[in-house]
């Protein structure tokens, strides 16, 4: 169970944990910010796609974090409601989520009925329940070690199946990647895998980088392809760098093996031998709202090569490493 008195009591790592959820289930988010907001805290376009049109519905969401009420929360009171139907009118907004991290009161619930039967405004909520449920979807898995980590420890892995017998998707601490093998249909040992990301996230490459130096640079895992006939990995990294970054700060990818190889120890080799790297070098912008470090787009395009353990091609974007 996810413990939301980890989250402070103030509401705001609240409201970015909904927008997080929101933006990885690809909705066009907005958040109001900290402060007064007219009861909007977040505004989130939902696009419908149908056989002969296509069209976008706007809907306010307002989130409520009283789990640190008291020893066990308590429930969101129609007090705290406002008036969802002027604040949707404002914003000509056609629907309305309450996001709750405990549980809404009766009165909240026969308010929100009311308004959808009355004012033509869609309602729905959100309780702790919910949340959860949702943070246990292959897209939103990590945001449980961001933003709860005691809760976490209670949800180290999580390992889908939805293409075939050898191909999984798999959440791991903040990280969403996939898994394949060669010929067995049981996914690679979870110990050595374990080792790989350890291994991966003692290579600082934001070390050393001169004056250009303004963001982090990021590493992040796709894919770990095992070939159980040989017992080695392929290990596919996207390396994250805002737009226009100075040539000279990049780390190359021979220098990213040589500090993987350092990094390895004996009881490292109990569990894994040395990967092969294929390293994607991709420009972002770490400012946008539509910004998060396991964007589809990093996967879509790569799933054949995933699968089959093949190198994905031109990785460089014209870089001369």
């Amino acid at each position: 169970m996810i413990d939301y008195r980890e989250l402070p009591e103030d509401g705001i790592k609240f409201e970015q944990l909904t927008r997080e959820i929101f933006i990885r289930e690809n909705y066009e988010t907005f958040w109001t910010g900290i402060g007064p907001d007219g009861g909007r805290d977040l505004i989130i376009i939902e696009k419908l796609t149908g056989n002969l049109s296509k069209s976008e519905r706007k809907w306010l969401v307002s989130c409520k974090h009283t789990a640190n009420a008291g020893k066990n929360g308590r429930s969101v009171g129609i007090n705290e409601l406002g008036n969802p139907v002027a604040d949707c009118q404002a914003i000509k907004a056609e629907g309305y989520i309450l996001v709750c991290s405990t549980y809404p009161s009766s009165s909240v619930v026969n308010r929100l009925e009311e308004i959808k039967s009355n004012h033509n405004i869609i309602t729905k909520i959100w309780d702790g329940v919910e949340i959860e449920k949702r943070l246990l979807n292959p897209n939103t898995f990590g945001l449980i070690h961001t933003f709860f980590p005691k809760s976490s420890k209670e949800y180290k892995w999580k390992i889908y199946n939805e293409y075939s017998p050898s191909f999984w998707s798999a959440g791991y601490k903040d990280y969403f990647f996939y898994l394949s093998s060669r010929d067995a249909n049981i996914y690679p040992n979870l110990k050595g895998i374990e080792t790989i990301i350890s291994l991966l996230e003692r290579i600082n490459i934001n070390k050393d980088k001169g004056q250009d130096y303004y963001e982090e640079h990021l590493l992040r895992p796709r894919s770990i392809y095992f070939d159980d006939k040989h017992s080695t990995h392929m290990v596919y990294l996207d390396y994250l760098m805002p737009r226009n970054t100075n040539k000279d700060s990049i780390i190359r990818p021979s220098t990213i093996r040589e500090m993987l190889l350092e990094k390895f120890t004996g009881e490292d080799h109990k569990y894994v031998n040395v990967p092969d790297l294929d390293i994607k070098y991709v420009e972002t912008s770490f400012a946008s709202d539509h910004f998060h470090p396991d964007h589809k787009k990093h996967y879509e395009s790569y799933i054949p090569n995933f699968k089959s353990g093949s190198p994905r091609g031109n990785l460089y974007f014209g870089y001369e490493f």
